[in-house]
């Protein structure tokens, strides 16, 4: 598609997009360590109808993890399981080259971002972030406030950090908690698709494995 205005920003979802073989981080987890599933439905749901905050749903989640052991250790161990998405790393790198800002914006946590992307070119982080005490137990963390419909705010956030409108912003994303943020960018990418809606509402659909094609997607900034 032609644009009316040049895309100077593209930021990222990163489970399911940038990371293969899960579809939320903190579903993985929950099921690798046998976390109560009651809680985390009447967690979840609690939230959605706006019984609690976003932080009460992440501090409930890190209390359920904490309960059945789950360290820094063991987190990492379950992370042995995933993978980053193919070309995720070659077309990061390319396109900071080519001079665009890179931003993530994702419900997941920084530890699986630590895990896979170490050396990241990221320009802008907004992201879940869990704290581990000496022994490596979870001792707290920090919650973000740009996951579900706060993405778009996210994008918002950035575009005004960078002197951009958001017509100069994209979202490479793949699931229907990216809906709101792809539908405020200048310019939505999903990729891996997992849920129609967000194919409807993407402006470009990539649907195979591998992200190079982003690179056609992305030419170099004007």
């Amino acid at each position: 598609m032609e644009l009316d205005t040049p895309i100077k920003l593209i930021a990222f979802d990163l489970d399911g997009t940038l990371v293969d073989d899960t579809i939320y981080v903190w579903k993985t987890l929950h099921e690798h360590f046998g976390s109560d599933p009651k809680r985390r439905f009447d967690a979840r749901r609690d939230y959605m109808s706006g019984r609690i905050s976003y932080e009460e749903w992440f501090r409930t989640d890190l209390e359920l993890l904490s309960e059945r052991g789950a360290t820094r250790d063991a987190i990492l161990g379950c992370f042995d399981g995933l993978k980053p998405a193919p070309g995720a790393l070659k077309v990061l790198g390319e396109l900071k080259k080519r001079g665009f800002v890179i931003g993530l914006i994702s419900g997941s946590l920084d530890i699986l971002l630590e895990r896979f992307f170490p050396a990241h070119v990221f320009d802008y982080i907004m992201i879940n972030r869990m704290e581990f005490d000496e022994a490596g137990h979870i001792s707290g963390g920090q919650h973000t406030p740009y996951d579900l419909e706060g993405k778009a705010s996210g994008l918002e956030e950035l575009a005004k950090r960078e002197g951009l409108q958001l017509s100069q912003c994209a979202f490479v994303g793949d699931n229907i908690n990216d809906l709101h943020v792809m539908k405020a960018a200048g310019l939505s990418v999903c990729v891996h698709p997992k849920h129609p809606d967000v194919e409807r509402v993407a402006d470009i659909v990539l649907r195979g494995d591998d992200l190079s094609p982003l690179l056609e997607v992305f030419g170099w900034p004007d």
